[in-house]
């Protein structure tokens, strides 16, 4: 029977340390050579495209947009989170790391989905909420991995949102990568 810990962040740590997960699998996409196929869906409209980061910088910026999770570990936010983990995946053999915010912060929570331990990543998928007078803004980002050689090794990646101006525009996207090794 598996249960799950509700706690607070301890002092001066990290709930989720998204910036050094992210450099390491820049150096690993970039050690394999590896390309991604993007798949892009704006309003409806769709493009696809497939193309290989020449270097480091290029891959940075392709996976900038998840350094947004990272928001959840400055010192404003500690203890405004509330942890569990060990929690059982209902739609697989994963569990989850599961931070959630106590008020209505930019990143409202983050998931991470792992196997057995969690040095043995799978999944890491956060929602990023924006709300001012001009506009409302939402993405769900998410990052999936797979186990390769004792790696956690970047497969795909999401990022789904849209955003309402205040006067009535909106738009709905979708941006999906698959990392091709």
């Amino acid at each position: 029977m598996a249960f799950a810990c509700t706690q607070k962040q301890e002092k001066g740590t990290l709930y989720v340390n998204i910036d050094s997960l992210i450099q390491q699998q820049i150096g690993y996409l970039i050690e394999q050579r590896a390309s991604i196929r993007k798949e892009a869906i704006l309003n409806g409209v769709e493009q696809d495209s497939v193309f290989t980061p020449k270097d480091s910088a290029a891959w940075a910026l392709e996976l900038d947009i998840f350094k947004e999770i990272g928001l959840i570990n400055r010192p404003i936010n500690r203890g405004n989170y509330d942890l569990a983990d060990g929690l059982p995946d209902a739609n697989s053999n994963l569990k989850i790391y599961r931070l959630t915010a106590r008020s209505p912060l930019p990143i409202r929570y983050v998931e991470k989905y792992y196997q057995d331990v969690p040095s043995k990543l799978r999944k890491i998928e956060a929602l990023y909420f924006q709300e001012n007078s001009l506009m409302t803004s939402s993405r769900t980002l998410t990052m999936e991995f797979t186990d390769l050689y004792n790696k956690n090794i970047l497969t795909t990646y999401t990022i789904e949102g849209g955003q309402k101006l205040f006067l009535g525009d909106s738009v709905h996207f979708i941006i999906k990568g698959s990392v091709l090794y």
